[in-house]
């Protein structure tokens, strides 16, 4: 059975989502700009509700 590779999305990439998110782009078309699904852009948004999460500071 062959299993799926996990997928690993950049500060850069990320920042990208969201930014396409805010503007109102839907998953399906975020999901086409980086040749995925759109079911593995849905966590990384979801899991702040929507709302980019705050900068990280140290």
């Amino acid at each position: 059975m062959k299993y799926r590779q996990r997928m690993f999305y950049t500060d850069k990439q990320k920042s990208e989502m969201w930014d396409r998110w805010q503007r109102g782009e839907s998953l399906s078309s975020i999901g086409r700009r980086f040749d995925h699904a759109s079911s593995s852009i849905f966590p990384h948004l979801a899991r702040t509700g929507g709302i980019r999460p705050p900068g990280r500071t140290r």
